[in-house]
């Protein structure tokens, strides 16, 4: 039994998508500095955009892992109740 709601196949996907984007968002200045010097680069109000969206990805995803098994929560109840 799974301690998360989420698991099997579809946790080790999501664990990774949540993996890239924050490496995405870690990194990003880093390899846009890098476009500006030679010349390319994006307008700062879309580097801002994609960040955030990104973040905003991150936190959904954070908290569909952390949901825990129904199991899990009938146990607690059941243990708030003194059965």
């Amino acid at each position: 039994m799974s301690a998360y709601l989420i698991s099997g196949q579809l946790r080790r996907e999501k664990k990774k998508e949540l993996s890239q984007l924050k490496s995405f968002v870690k990194n990003f200045w880093f390899h846009e500095d890098v476009d500006r010097v030679y010349g390319g680069g994006l307008e700062d109000n879309i580097c801002h955009k994609m960040i955030s969206e990104a973040s905003d990805k991150i936190k959904q995803l954070e908290e569909e892992l952390s949901k825990p098994s129904l199991d899990i929560l009938r146990d607690n109840k059941l243990n708030e109740l003194g059965i």
